[in-house]
């Protein structure tokens, strides 16, 4: 049988870095290898081939008005009809748009947080989300969710999509249980979060559980947050500018691989106060590299941590302070959970998203295509 040719639109490669760049860079590099699919990126940028097994076709965008809409809803559909094939993913679940009925559509949801809670994002994009995700998801051939949780906010808000949606679990990365040859790491005094600088992240709680940690006890243990500022993330500066131990938290914005998985097997405990993750790849990353983690009780985040973290309630400052001391004098207990928080996280593994997702995908293929196109 002909293999499916798919085609990824990997813009999330060029334009992101949180999540859904993760998600689709280790998506497309869990395919490099395939026998089951071939395989064609389309990108934004040329001036980094992602894989010499895999092709691709460059479609710039401009900072122009009008530019990315007209590439998004022109100039990707006319080329995809041209490349012809058998299916396209779309990881960053807004498409595809105005594609020919003979080709198949998948779309990826990773949350639905600007249906669920619009007030945690930018106007224009939650506004964009409530006018066209409806009609994404009608004309998806298959929806993917990364964990149940969403899966069952996608059934509740959209419950049409039943049929046609599926759950695979993404992998993490192995570059953060790469094992270093004769390499002991030392706790060192410091907390530690990573993710971007947003309202969903819930970092206010951070800061307020932490100066109660700090004001109770005789530990000196800094604070350190590393990853990008996101919208609406103003209160969040504030506070932290007031903060009576400003001078021991430390941002560091965005950093390395391999700062970050230093980072994770050095700190006495990995925080992540998070309302809600459509799945929480520095949860997954933090056990895999070592790290005994303090985990918001929400969302997918019980999936993500299992029974190897120690859960808090996001909206509990009290609890979180409890719990941060906790975990610095209880060496027991966190020498158990990181053991069970390597084993727990070994199922997240992309061969296996790699696996399950092409037999969908040459299921689909060959399938009869009933979704609605435009």
């Amino acid at each position: 049988m002909k293999k499916p040719l798919v085609t990824i639109l990997a813009g999330p490669l060029d334009d992101q870095n949180a999540g859904i760049h993760v998600y689709t860079r280790e998506m497309i590099r869990s395919f490099q290898e395939s026998k089951t699919c071939d395989y064609i990126l389309i990108r934004q940028k040329h001036d980094n081939k992602f894989s010499e097994k895999i092709d691709e076709i460059t479609i710039p965008s401009h900072p122009f008005i009008g530019f990315k809409t007209i590439r998004l809803f022109l100039t990707v559909p006319f080329k995809l009809s041209k490349v012809n094939p058998d299916i396209v993913i779309e990881p960053a679940h807004f498409g595809p748009f105005n594609l020919p009925k003979r080709i198949k559509r998948v779309t990826i949801i990773h949350d639905l947080t600007p249906i669920i809670f619009p007030q945690w994002h930018r106007f224009l994009g939650q506004l964009l989300q409530r006018i066209f995700l409806k009609s994404i998801l009608k004309h998806a051939s298959l929806i993917l969710t990364n964990s149940e949780n969403t899966l069952k906010d996608l059934t509740k808000y959209f419950p049409f999509t039943a049929a046609k949606s599926i759950m695979i679990y993404p992998g993490i990365d192995p570059f953060y249980n790469l094992p270093e040859k004769d390499i002991v790491y030392k706790k060192e005094p410091f907390l530690l979060y990573t993710g971007t600088i947003e309202p969903r992240k819930n970092l206010i709680t951070l800061l307020v559980a932490y100066q109660k940690f700090r004001e109770r006890s005789d530990y000196k243990h800094k604070l350190i947050i590393t990853g990008g500022k996101g919208w609406k993330s103003e209160s969040f500066y504030k506070t932290l500018e007031e903060h009576p131990f400003r001078q021991d938290i430390e941002l560091k914005g965005y950093v390395s691989k391999e700062e970050l998985r230093l980072l994770y097997r050095t700190t006495s405990a990995f925080i992540y106060p998070s309302f809600y993750e459509g799945f929480g790849f520095p949860v997954a990353e933090a056990m895999s590299s070592g790290a005994c983690c303090i985990v918001s009780k929400s969302s997918s985040l019980i999936e993500v941590g299992g029974d190897s973290v120690v859960y808090f309630d996001p909206t509990n400052t009290e609890e979180l302070a409890d719990k941060i001391a906790l975990v610095l004098t209880d060496e027991k207990l966190v020498n158990t959970l990181i053991r069970k928080g390597k084993e727990h996280v070994s199922k997240f593994n992309w061969e296996n998203f790699a696996a399950k997702f092409e037999r969908e995908l040459v299921k689909l293929a060959t399938s009869k295509n009933n979704s609605k196109q435009p």
